[in-house]
């Protein structure tokens, strides 16, 4: 064994380096689990992951290795938009014309006249002139507003061409292949384990890592002597490290961290989750995974039916159903029972037929969950990088690099990053 390169965390970006370091190296995770925010919870009987997750991805060699790893499930995605009481097909931009009222649905076909192509210079201005006002005032503008909290002018259009559907009209593929992520549609098969929860991928993948220390959380990290200390006391030499906890909080650990350097990290921004996870007495009724809501009367702007993943999970006795309520500085959490807001539009958008079903309701902080795409966000991350680089430092990973990227992303970059090590 290398102990020379110490990677730190068992998430999915630690994992992937770890194989592509073909196990030379030493991994230290802080908790005792695994998997970090694509981990799951077992509460009650039910089954819930941190966040809405489904396995899709452009990179064969990330499938082949969780297809190959262990048994996943296949089917068509199916989700919604809630939008005025209304239940209709995802996206909302195809598929507006389900909606009951028939002034919003000539809004939004006036609205696609107006529509225009080419580079926009921020979010805010994507939204309006991609889809034109009418799907912007009744959807994608309350919807982006309600999960950002920001002035969506503070935020860059670069990243939508992998996750923003075009509108009605304009035909689109998501793409197995070419490394490059492409808006998820209608029709878009997903996977998820065959068993258990999505951290299923994880616990498995990490079968094959060979040397983790468990329960060691980092203190401090001396550049010049090359030493990471635990908060326990320990101490480990180490000629190179491969971190994926959240890089502005790397940075607070390393000794003699230039102030620029702290000072360019303290400007990312990032939005934070209550993730209300709601358990009911029997299995749920409806085939629906996803429902995505841009009422701001409705609390979460994601509700994922967990229990719908899988045949398997279909088949329990008691399901589980996932909110996520985003919050941050700019956007407070409007009500302080989130977990009975949460129920009462479960109600109203008929995902449960009684409060009684509701075995329990419970929620979890996500610090960490969604990296902003401010405008300066690029140049601030690759300055950072530039210079834990230069001190051997590799930083990897959603918050690793700040960026906005899913566990099978996150995956393929560990693993390129680790095979790029090993041969240096």
């Amino acid at each position: 064994m290398d102990n020379e390169t110490i990677v730190i965390g068992l998430g999915p970006a630690g994992i992937g380096a770890t194989l592509g370091l073909q196990n030379e190296c030493l991994v230290l995770e802080r908790s005792k689990e695994i998997g970090g925010g694509s981990a799951t919870i077992e509460r009650d009987g039910a089954t819930f992951d941190i966040g809405g997750h489904s396995f899709h991805t452009p990179h064969p060699e990330v499938r082949d290795l969780v297809f190959n790893s262990l048994e996943m499930f296949e089917q068509k995605r199916e989700a919604r938009c809630f939008s005025g009481n209304d239940l209709i097909n995802y996206p909302f931009q195809k598929n507006f014309r389900e909606l009951s009222d028939q002034n919003v649905i000539e809004e939004c076909v006036k609205g696609l006249d107006q529509v225009e192509t080419g580079d926009f210079p921020d979010y805010n201005e994507f939204i309006h002139k991609k889809f034109g006002p009418g799907i912007a005032k009744h959807f994608m503008l309350p919807y982006n507003q309600k999960l950002w909290g920001r002035d969506l002018r503070r935020l860059t259009a670069n990243w939508t061409g992998e996750r923003v559907a075009a509108p009605e009209g304009v035909k689109e593929k998501f793409d197995t292949s070419g490394g490059k992520r492409k808006p998820l549609q209608a029709d878009t098969n997903v996977a998820y384990p065959a068993k258990g929860g999505f951290g299923e991928i994880f616990k498995t993948l990490a079968k094959q890592v060979k040397n983790i220390e468990y329960d060691r959380t980092v203190g401090r990290i001396e550049l010049k002597d090359k030493r990471l200390f635990t908060k326990d006391g320990k101490s480990y030499p180490y000629r190179r490290l491969v971190s994926s906890m959240p890089v502005n909080e790397l940075l607070a650990l390393v000794d003699n961290c230039p102030a620029d350097v702290l000072t360019a990290a303290s400007k990312l921004d990032y939005l934070s989750l209550k993730v209300v996870m709601v358990v009911i007495d029997h299995p749920i009724d409806t085939p629906v995974q996803r429902i995505y809501a841009a009422d701001p009367n409705i609390a979460a702007h994601k509700t994922a039916m967990n229990h719908n993943s899988s045949d398997y999970l279909r088949k329990q006795p008691r399901h589980g159903i996932m909110a996520e309520v985003s919050y941050s500085p700019q956007k407070p959490l409007k009500r302080a029972d989130l977990e009975k807001w949460v129920v009462e539009n479960l109600l109203q958008m008929k995902m449960i037929r009684s409060e009684s079903e509701v075995l329990n309701a419970f929620s979890i902080d996500v610090k960490y969950a969604y990296p902003v795409p401010t405008h300066d966000r690029s140049e601030i991350v690759k300055n950072i990088k530039s210079f834990l680089e230069e001190n051997e430092i590799y930083s990897v990973g959603r918050f690793g690099e700040w960026a906005y990227i899913n566990s099978d992303e996150v995956l393929a970059r560990g693993l390129t990053l680790g095979k790029r090590l090993l041969h240096s």
